[in-house]
């Protein structure tokens, strides 16, 4: 929600919510990719938690900024969509979204928005991943090869292939058009 923020210079976790591409974008990927894998809050099911966080964010009266949100993404997506991505793959069940999602940070990490403004440092390992995402504008496999973050991720064919083509995409044509190309699937 935040990363692709950052890339299109939305300031805050509600705007995101109401941009026409990355509202739709976190609804989809948290009903679809993630709630089918995450142990359900008691009293409510995954989909109703689900619809209790876009609700959250959506509030613009909670002033909530992306970079906050963005902050140490390295343990952030170590702790929550890696896992939840891993459980993906050895199910069988989509994980194109999440891929969409590891592709959108390494172009955060790059450095640079896409009206081409600086994102400053952002991560207590920030000099690490933007080299990793410069490099990976050619070769995205290098973005995955990070294996203290990625482990045997980098290896599956079929998170790296969805990641590679996205990540190749957003380069290409830009944010917007990798999240299009998402939510007609």
């Amino acid at each position: 929600l935040a990363t692709p923020g950052e890339i299109l210079c939305v300031e805050f976790i509600s705007s995101c919510m109401a941009h026409p591409l990355i509202g739709p974008f976190f609804r989809k990927v948290a009903t679809e990719e993630i709630a089918p894998h995450v142990d359900p809050v008691p009293g409510m099911t995954p989909e109703s938690y689900v619809d209790l966080i876009d609700r959250r964010f959506s509030n613009p009266e909670i002033v909530d900024t992306v970079r906050r949100v963005a902050f140490d993404g390295s343990s952030r997506h170590t702790g929550f969509l890696l896992p939840t991505l891993q459980d993906a793959l050895s199910k069988g069940t989509p994980i194109d979204g999440l891929a969409l999602a590891e592709a959108l940070w390494a172009r955060m990490c790059e450095g640079t928005r896409e009206d081409g403004t600086t994102i400053a440092p952002n991560d207590p390992i920030w000099d690490k991943l933007t080299a990793a995402a410069q490099a990976a504008k050619d070769d995205p496999q290098v973005w995955l090869n990070q294996r203290d973050l990625y482990g045997g991720l980098a290896d599956n064919p079929r998170f790296s292939d969805s990641f590679a083509r996205w990540l190749n995409q957003i380069w290409a044509d830009g944010a917007e058009s990798a999240l299009q190309g998402y939510l007609q699937t």
